[in-house]
C-alpha cells in the first residue's frame, strides 16, 4: 500500500518547508517520527547492501522490508523470496523478529521521552509526540526535530519525521517520506490535498468505487459535499477525513517508560579472580546510575548475577534501607559480599538490574557552606547498609510496636525500621519483664492517667492508669495502678 502511495504522489522536494504561524486555537501539534528499515536494523543487516527481512503472510511467505540497493535491482515489499532472488541473486533474506522491533521501538520511546511527556506507539514501525508545549523548550520546532532527529540517529536508527496539528496526518506524511512541518490546522488541508486516496488504507472495494467516478486526490474528495460522500461510500469515510485534517481527536495510549533496569556484559574469556571482572560491574553501576538521574529517582535493591558454564547462576543481592544512587556504594558492598562468597566457577557473563526504584528525595544542605556535608542520615543508613551486607539482611533488629495496647505484647523487633505513631503518649525504652510494686508515696506523677483496657479476647484482660513518675533517686519512672487488684501500684518501665 505505502509502495502504491509513493508511486501515485506527486515528487516532492526532499524537505517541504510548509511554516505557518501557530494559532493558539490550536491545541495538539504532533510529530511522527517513522522508521522504515527497523525490521531490518533491529536484524543488524548492512543497509548498504541487498537485504531484507520477510514474514509468513496468507501461508505464504513475503518480503516485508527491502534495503535501497535491493529497491534499485527491481526488488519490492510484498514479493515472494523466490521472485527477488530471480531480480537479485545477491540478496540477502532474513526472517522478521517482531519482538526485537518492539524492543528496539520502546528504547527509541525513552529516548523520545526526554522530548515531550506523550510518547504513543499505537502504530507500527514509527512513534508519534505530541510537542506543542514544549517547543519553548527547545527553541522552536525545526530545532526540536534536528535534536530528536540526531538522538535517534545516534541509537543507530534512521526515522523520517512529518510534524502536523494531526496524528493521522504526521503518520502518513511520514510513510509517504514527506518531511514536512506544518503548524496550522489551516494549512494542513492545502498540504494533504494533492495526496493520493490510495494512502487513506481504505478497503480495495472502496478504493475502486472512488477512482472509478475519477476521485485520484484527497482535493476531489473534500470539494463534495460531506453529505453526499455519507451516504453513497459510507459513514465510516468522513471520521477518517476529519482525523486527518485535524477535526476529529485520535485517542492514543501513552508509552510509559516501565521502572526496569537491566544491563549485562559478556566476559572475553572465564574470569576467576574478582579484580578481572569486577571493572564491568562497575561499568554496568555507572550505567545505572546514569538511568536513575535521567529520571530523577533512586533504588532500594540491586540484583547481580554471575553467569557460570554449566552451572546454576550466582545471584547477589542488595537491599537499601533508603534510597540510594550512588555507584560507589553499590560496588564497595558488592565487592565486600564478593570477597565472602567463593565462587563456584569462572564467571563467563554479570547481569545487573532493579525493579525497586523510588523518587530521589535530595539531601538537605546549608545555603552558604562551600563544603557539601553528607547528611548524618544518610551516614547512618550507609552504615546500616554495610553491616548488613556483611552479617545478612536479617542480623539487624530495629524495635518497634504491633498491634496491640498491653505494653507487655506491643513491643516487636523487626528487620525494617517501623514508622512511630505520634498519637501515642510517651513510651519508655526499657519495660520490665515482670512489673515491680511501689508505694505511691515513694513518687511524683508528673503526667494524668492514660488508661489502657484491652486482652478481653484471649482471656488476658488489664485494666490499667499508666503514669510517668519520679522517685526519690530522681529516676524518671513509668509506672500503673491496677484497676483490678486493688489499686496497687507498679513500676512498668524506665526512662532514659
Amino acid at each position: 500500500m505505502a509502495a502504491t502511495a509513493r508511486a501515485l504522489s506527486p515528487t516532492p522536494p526532499e524537505r517541504i518547508g510548509t511554516l505557518v504561524k501557530p494559532n493558539p486555537a490550536n491545541s495538539q501539534l504532533w510529530l511522527c517520527a517513522y522508521f522504515p528499515d527497523l525490521s531490518l536494523t533491529t536484524l543488524h543487516l548492512d543497509l548498504n547492501q541487498a537485504v531484507a527481512s520477510a514474514m509468513p503472510h496468507k501461508g505464504q511467505t513475503r518480503l516485508h522490508t527491502v534495503s535501497a540497493p535491493a529497491r534499485q535491482a527491481g526488488v519490492e515489499a510484498g514479493m515472494t523470496p523466490a521472485a527477488a532472488l530471480a531480480l537479485c541473486p545477491d540478496l540477502s533474506i532474513r526472517n522478521r523478529d517482531p519482538f526485537a522491533e518492539r524492543l528496539a521501538l520502546q528504547q527509541l520511546a525513552e529516548i523520545a521521552l526526554d522530548f515531550s511527556p506523550w510518547v504513543s506507539l499505537d502504530q507500527p514501525d514509527c512513534l508519534l509526540l505530541e510537542i506543542r508545549s514544549c517547543l519553548t523548550l527547545f527553541g522552536g520546532v525545526e530545532r526540536l526535530q534536528d535534536k530528536l532527529r540526531l538522538a535517534l540517529q545516534v541509537s543507530g536508527h534512521h526515522p523520517l519525521i512529518a510534524i502536523s496539528p494531526s496524528a493521522t496526518a504526521s503518520n502518513l506524511l511520514a510513510r509517504l517520506s514527506l518531511e514536512t512541518i506544518i503548524t496550522d490546522r489551516q494549512a494542513l488541508r492545502s498540504a494533504l490535498g494533492p495526496l493520493p486516496i490510495a494512502a487513506l488504507e481504505l478497503d480495495d472495494k472502496l478504493l475502486h468505487r472512488l477512482m472509478r467516478t475519477g476521485i485520484r486526490q484527497l482535493t476531489d474528495l473534500w470539494r463534495l459535499p460531506r453529505d453526499g460522500l455519507a451516504k453513497r461510500y459510507g459513514a465510516g469515510l468522513l471520521p477518517k477525513l476529519d482525523r486527518l485534517a485535524g477535526r476529529q481527536t485520535q485517542v492514543l495510549q501513552a508509552f510509559h517508560s516501565p521502572p526496569l533496569f537491566q544491563a549485562s556484559r559478556e566476559m572475553p574469556i572465564e574470569l576467576e579472580r574478582i579484580e578481572h571482572f569486577f571493572p564491568a560491574i562497575e561499568q554496568l553501576a555507572g550505567e545505572f546510575a546514569a538511568f536513575l538521574k535521567t529520571r530523577d529517582a533512586t533504588t532500594l535493591g540491586i540484583t547481580l548475577e554471575l553467569q557460570h558454564h554449566g552451572r546454576p547462576a550466582t545471584c547477589l543481592v542488595l537491599d537499601f534501607r533508603a534510597g540510594n544512587r550512588d555507584p560507589k556504594h553499590w560496588c564497595s558492598l558488592l565487592h565486600e559480599k564478593l570477597e565472602r562468597s567463593p565462587l563456584p566457577a569462572p564467571v563467563l557473563a554479570i547481569t545487573l538490574q532493579s525493579e525497586a526504584i523510588a523518587p530521589f528525595q535530595p539531601e538537605r544542605f546549608s545555603l552558604f557552606d562551600d563544603h557539601e556535608k553528607l547528611d548524618s542520615y544518610a551516614e547512618w543508613q550507609a552504615v546500616l547498609d554495610q553491616l548488613q551486607a556483611r552479617l545478612g539482611h536479617q542480623a539487624l533488629k530495629f524495635p518497634g510496636a504491633q498491634a496491640d495496647h498491653r505494653p507487655e505484647r506491643a513491643m516487636t523487633v523487626a528487620p525494617n525500621q517501623l514508622t512511630a505513631n505520634p498519637d501515642l503518649a510517651p513510651r519508655p525504652l526499657w519495660l520490665l519483664a515482670n512489673p515491680e510494686p511501689v508505694r505511691l508515696s515513694c513518687l511524683s506523677l508528673l503526667s494524668s492517667a492514660e488508661r489502657i483496657e484491652s486482652g478481653w479476647w484471649d482471656d488476658q484482660p488489664i485494666r490499667r492508669d499508666y503514669h510517668i513518675a519520679q522517685d526519690k533517686r530522681g529516676r524518671k519512672l513509668w509506672v500503673y495502678r491496677d484497676l483490678n487488684a486493688k489499686q496497687q501500684w507498679f513500676v512498668h518501665g524506665l526512662f532514659g
